[in-house]
């Protein structure tokens, strides 16, 4: 008969083997154990459920050789390393006793990630420089976009078609010019969502390749989160694998209103239940909380922002290698406590992991406007935060930029930026109210009745800014004075 305890087991964020002997992390990678190490993992795997004796597992593992429990100790220090089991939850010492190993079934089967595809780079002409151009642009291409645990890259597919995404590019050079092309298409409906060229000199190119890898991979990773879970919309949370809810709820919170982001929630909660200790899973779901921070009026209360903490502390204890969980944490630190030194230590370590992670540096700048360092903020969403159109924040990012040029003292720049996201969004009240203040002293604006239309649907509170974690009382009250000025009631 089939010995069902032969079955993979959930260990923590890692998967136990039986069968095979092997022991994967949460990305598939194979861990290694020393022999006797994996004899006592197996034996605790065998019973587990069960509290073993220290003198059964030496019997099992070193057969009636004389050894010390020093041995078996280390055996376990081992396993618990291997697995992240800091607060041995997984492997348990019942004390005077022996060991316990708490273990779950692996999540089923999901669904494959999305794929993307990267095609050599066209060269126009046969020039040695087109070549080491192209051959460059791809291999950054693949070294920015592989680290990302969202999706798949691959560089050399048999049918283009087997692919979800695929970049194509062509570059040509005159002289000292550099010219290229690049697009990206959804291959499962054969149709482009993003094409650009860029050009620049030949002595430069390797800046522009790394320039422009960055840039093709933030606008595909924007249009994989925003609407790759489009598809699981309408089906029942419970008939969805993990991947597939992973994939739903970016959709939703991508679309930035409160009840998507209620859904979003939900989405994730279904997916902790599939895989209770998976950090990325813990992390989306704790940023539900902060998702419509600064939109919407703050009224997070003590249970919320502890339970979201407590979320963000787990996905970081069993995510040392996670961005993401960082940067989460990070953002509840900032919105929820105020507390800009921990947002900042988490932010970079989170750009220790992925030093392009654009999430982290959005937090960062920020944090930089918030606590006044304003030109600093807008440095680093210029130089990191891919500012494109498809992305349905951009109206956020051109807010939160105009925020940062109105407390800098540079009004013209600020109702430019403000402006626009209004534009953008003119059903939001935060984009509203931003362009209200950096527009105030701006007669020929807010003097029109369009403007005044717009002041009197206002729906946030004239106070909403000392909601928010500025550091300094004085930038709040010079936002507070520009409402004033643009015609806000108090």
């Amino acid at each position: 008969m089939e010995d069902a305890n032969q079955d993979p087991l959930l260990m923590g964020i890692c998967t136990f083997d039986p069968q095979s002997m092997t022991l994967r992390d949460a990305k598939g990678a194979t861990l290694l154990l020393r022999s006797q190490s994996m004899r006592v993992l197996a034996e605790l795997a065998r019973r587990r459920g069960e509290v073993v004796s220290r003198d059964a597992l030496i019997e099992a593992v070193w057969h009636g050789k004389a050894v010390t429990d020093d041995s078996l100790v280390q055996c376990i220090k081992d396993i618990r390393k291997a697995i992240r089991d800091t607060d041995r939850e997984v492997l348990q010492t019942v004390v005077g006793t022996g060991y316990s190993l708490h273990v779950g079934q692996p999540a089923s089967a999901t669904s494959p990630k999305p794929s993307i595809l990267i095609e050599k780079i066209d060269c126009s002409g046969n020039s040695q420089a087109s070549q080491d151009f192209a051959e460059d642009l791809r291999e950054k291409l693949i070294l920015v976009m592989a680290p990302r645990s969202g999706v798949r890259v691959f560089s050399n597919y048999g049918d283009p078609l087997s692919a979800d995404y695929v970049v194509k590019g062509r570059v040509s050079i005159v002289g000292d010019q550099v010219k290229l092309f690049i697009s990206l298409s959804d291959a499962r409906s054969h149709g482009h969502f993003y094409a650009e060229s860029f050009s620049g000199k030949l002595p430069g190119f390797d800046q522009l390749a790394e320039d422009v890898a960055r840039k093709t991979a933030s606008v595909l990773r924007i249009n994989v989160i925003s609407y790759d879970g489009k598809r699981y919309v309408d089906i029942p949370n419970e008939r969805l694998d993990f991947q597939q809810l992973l994939a739903k709820s970016h959709y939703f919170y991508s679309r930035i209103t409160v009840q998507d982001t209620l859904m979003g929630r939900d989405t994730m909660q279904a997916a902790v239940k599939i895989s209770p200790t998976d950090p990325k899973a813990l992390a989306l779901l704790a940023h539900s909380v902060t998702q419509m921070h600064p939109l919407i009026p703050s009224e997070t209360s003590k249970n919320e922002t502890d339970w979201a903490m407590a979320l963000a502390d787990k996905a970081v204890a069993v995510g040392q290698s996670s961005a993401f969980a960082f940067r989460t944490r990070a953002n509840l630190r900032l919105w929820l406590l105020g507390d800009h030194k921990g947002c900042r230590a988490d932010c970079l370590r989170a750009l220790a992991i992925n030093p392009n992670f654009y999430l982290a540096h959005l937090t960062l700048a920020t944090s930089d406007i918030l606590t006044g360092s304003y030109m600093a903020g807008i440095e680093r969403i210029n130089s990191y935060v891919c500012l494109t159109t498809i992305d349905r924040q951009y109206p956020y990012f051109q807010s939160l930029i105009g925020l940062a040029w109105f407390l800098a003292g540079n009004d013209g720049a600020a109702t430019e930026v403000a402006q626009e996201a209004h534009e953008r969004s003119p059903s939001s009240s935060w984009h509203a109210m931003v362009y209200a203040v950096s527009a105030c002293r701006d007669p020929a604006i807010t003097k029109a009745a369009k403007f005044q239309d717009m002041i009197e649907q206002l729906e946030l509170p004239f106070g909403h800014f000392r909601s928010l974690p500025f550091s300094e009382m004085k930038d709040v009250e010079a936002l507070e004075a520009g409402l004033r000025a643009a015609g806000v009631k108090e």
